[in-house]
């Protein structure tokens, strides 16, 4: 129960992160939020990269949930895997956000591990115990 909960507000954070996160520059301080828009300009390979990761990365996002809300062992590994995943995009460079976005982030990345804690430390993922 406490899996599929912390599951579904990791999904939810997830979308409120997207949005904040093309939505956000308005929440930047006008020197961030110009500096910002002169480096999204700079960098348009880098973005259509990115947007070809991160397609086929939230399919398997998407799948990892549905895996562990089936009791699927093989999706915690994938949530991990993807998590690792996340956090060396961060790698790319500099990156402004607005606190609200570093506050969803930061908040998804302590959710993440519950999620891993509660996937690989406990008995979460076995249905007989969750029935």
């Amino acid at each position: 129960m406490a899996l599929r909960a912390a599951l579904l507000l990791s999904a939810f954070l997830t979308v409120i992160g997207m949005v904040i996160y093309v939505a956000g520059d308005g929440l930047l301080p006008k020197e961030l939020a110009d500096w910002k828009a002169g480096q999204d300009g700079a960098d348009e390979g880098n973005a259509v990269i990115l947007f070809l990761l991160a397609v086929p990365l939230i399919g398997l996002l998407v799948a990892s949930y549905a895996g562990m809300f089936m009791y699927k062992k093989w999706a915690a590994w994938l949530y991990l895997v993807l998590e690792l995943v996340g956090c060396l995009l961060n790698l790319q460079g500099p990156n402004v956000e607005s606190g609200l976005a570093a506050f969803i982030s930061e908040t998804h990345t302590l959710l993440a591990g519950a999620i891993l804690g509660l996937a690989f430390f406990s008995n979460a993922l076995e249905p007989d115990q969750n029935s």
